[in-house]
């Protein structure tokens, strides 16, 4: 792009010379190769920008909905990987953030800001990757208006095209070789953790990922006496994506299922004192314990990290059951490259993030029970219901 500009500023230049009819017929073959060669399409504007948009608040994760489709934001020239600026203009400021990756999903570290086209959204989205919600921060509203630049193309095409990952909620996909598998259900076996105490895994209410059903009746193989649904409100399981199955009802009106409805700003205080209400609903609870969000994959991995670093889970235990979820979802292979990529820029932020460990810090040397109990401390339990808890799950 930056080629491009040169090449038809100097076209402005040259046009006042006497030889400019020889020099206009050199910048027109520099410049149709320098739009090959950055992506520029002759005839089309030569920087793709969304200009004046509204936005919206997500009220359910933090951040801000821009009011277009992933679809027509890319036809306007954005394509996954590029590098753009953002400028939100308020009745009283304006508020600029730049070199923000656009990517399919959310491909950076947490606490890191991206914008977001995610399958399934209706929108595009800016937001910090499990961080604070961007919108409140900043006191957006609904006057609000956002204007979105290219800034580089392609900057970050390497992490998209490693991280771009998609899975099929058809259980007959041959790729699925149990229920188990496509409901990303399992027991936890890390650490002490008590044989058929502790599981995880995808949602058995909301159904939008059509494993309701298969996961209802997971429930009830396993003997599941507690559900902890981190995803959702009780007051909005009535909406057209839920389905409440039988076992899941019989839990519900012997008040065997907690609703937490926690946004993934896992620093925020309204996610720590969720946490503590959820932690003190286990310790009076007997198990086994299903806890689960949509997927069972980040808010589910979060609190399982700090349950099973309380049982005596290791870092290679920690790291190996959250990379199930990639395994069962993706068909992801431990050393592969994507393996590499996933857990050196996701499962081990994630683990530098759930216990404030700072960059550089060697993972595997750290006494990740003594790290959980801090965590539990840090969120308002005490230490007799730290020890209540941890008897309660292992051995």
């Amino acid at each position: 792009m930056i080629i491009c500009n040169i090449v038809l500023f100097s076209i402005r230049i040259l046009h006042n010379y006497s030889m400019k009819k020889l020099v206009l017929s050199l910048a027109t073959i520099v410049a149709a190769t320098s739009f090959s060669l950055c992506g520029c399409n002759p005839g089309k504007s030569k920087t793709p920008i969304l200009e004046n948009n509204a936005i919206h608040h997500d009220d359910e994760f933090g951040g801000a909905y821009i009011d277009i489709s992933i679809d027509s934001f890319n036809k306007l020239g954005f394509k996954f990987g590029d590098s753009v600026n953002l400028e939100f203009t308020t009745s009283t400021k304006k508020v600029s953030f730049n070199d923000i990756g656009y990517f399919s999903g959310y491909y950076v570290p947490a606490g890191q800001d991206l914008v977001v086209g995610y399958k399934g959204y209706d929108y595009i989205k800016y937001c910090i990757n499990y961080g604070s919600d961007i919108y409140a921060d900043n006191n957006f509203n609904e006057d609000t208006k956002v204007t979105i630049k290219l800034n580089e193309k392609a900057k970050y095409l390497d992490i998209e095209e490693t991280l771009s990952i998609t899975y099929s909620d058809d259980r007959n996909d041959p790729s699925y070789k149990s229920d188990e598998q496509f409901a990303n259900f399992r027991e936890i076996k890390v650490g002490r953790v008590k044989e058929k105490m502790l599981y995880r895994g995808a949602s058995p209410i909301d159904n939008s990922r059509k494993r309701s059903e298969i996961v209802d009746g997971l429930l009830k193989k396993n003997n599941i006496q507690y559900n902890v649904d981190l995803a959702d409100k009780e007051s909005a399981i009535g909406g057209n994506k839920y389905t409440i199955h039988d076992y899941f009802k019989g839990l519900q009106d012997n008040n065997k299922v907690i609703f937490l409805g926690m946004a993934a700003a896992y620093k925020a205080d309204d996610f720590s004192n969720k946490m503590k209400t959820m932690f003190e609903a286990m310790i009076n609870n007997d198990g086994p314990y299903y806890i689960h969000c949509l997927e069972g994959k980040d808010r589910t991995g979060y609190v399982c990290m700090v349950l099973e670093a309380l049982c005596g889970a290791t870092y290679e235990e920690l790291v190996s059951d959250y990379f199930i979820t990639y395994s069962n979802y993706y068909g992801i292979e431990k050393g592969s490259e994507k393996y590499n990529v996933i857990k050196q820029l996701h499962i081990d932020e994630m683990i530098r993030y759930v216990f404030g460990f700072e960059k550089g810090m060697l993972l595997a040397t750290v006494a990740y029970h003594t790290m959980a109990t801090n965590y539990l401390l840090n969120i308002g339990l005490t230490q007799d219901q730290i020890d209540t808890l941890q008897l309660k799950l292992s051995n």
